[in-house]
């Protein structure tokens, strides 16, 4: 199978655990830490979820891709969606001293087939990480937000094939 690249004007969605949040004394949330972007061991790309995976309307295709996170792991009511534009991950991403081209494919997995992989994310880049948590993934949804979104049967879209 060839491989499928995203396109500039998608989007990707990435599970935020509590414990990846930014939150006040009061454990309001206030963003993201960049933690949330970095590689754990043994990583080789960074896993996200493609919203135009799904058909649909653009609202409709971010519930769905929050209903594939779900589906694939444990979700606490607590965690948060990062939301971010390809267009813009790439740039800030390869906009960095020393970046390689990012390659942002879909990589559908048994438990998620809207599934993505960020190849070649830098490592140790904690500066970029940093970046992409204050600006192009500080968008959040909560459950219940997505909870609010239109539900549809949310199937594949023309690109998913």
């Amino acid at each position: 199978m060839p491989t499928k690249y995203l396109l500039d004007e998608e989007r990707i969605i990435r599970f935020v655990a509590w414990g990846k949040l930014r939150k006040d004394e009061d454990d309001n949330v206030l963003g993201v830490l960049p933690d949330a972007f970095a590689l754990r061991d043994g990583e080789q790309s960074l896993s996200v979820t493609w919203c135009e995976y799904f058909a649909g309307a653009a609202d409709e295709q971010l519930r769905c891709a929050v209903e594939a996170i779900r589906g694939s792991m444990k979700v606490s009511t607590k965690s948060r969606f990062a939301v971010g534009e390809v267009v813009r991950v790439r740039a800030c991403a390869e906009g960095r001293p020393n970046a390689r081209r990012l390659r942002i494919v879909h990589d559908p997995q048994v438990n998620n087939a809207a599934h993505a992989s960020l190849i070649n994310w830098p490592k140790d880049d904690w500066q970029l990480l940093e970046l992409l948590a204050e600006s192009e993934w500080s968008q959040l949804l909560t459950g219940t937000d997505a909870d609010l979104l239109p539900v549809t049967a949310c199937p594949a879209g023309p690109r998913s094939e």
